[in-house]
């Protein structure tokens, strides 16, 4: 479970990361910033959840946290680069 915090902590660093290059590149609005932070959400969930109950032993808890959280998480991040990021690019 360490390697498991470890590793979401060193993701949620890239995320940010991927944010800021993403804000360089792209100009944001609020409804761009909050689809990026809901899907990270999901997706930060969709992982703790997932890894934690695989790791306890319940596969069927962790399929539905993958199907449940990361669905959504995949959704939102592409609507939202549908939408809202890719139509304002930086010129």
């Amino acid at each position: 479970m360490g390697l498991m915090w470890f590793l979401m902590g060193m993701g949620t660093t890239a995320a940010l990361w991927g944010f800021l290059c993403l804000r360089g590149r792209y100009q944001l609005g609020w409804k761009a910033n909050l689809g990026l932070f809901s899907s990270f959400g999901f997706a930060w969930i969709c992982i703790g959840w997932s890894w934690g109950s695989f790791a306890e032993g319940e596969p069927q808890s962790g399929a539905m946290g993958l199907i449940s959280f990361g669905l959504p998480a995949l959704v939102l991040f592409v609507m939202s680069w549908q939408k809202f990021i890719q139509p304002n690019r930086r010129v």
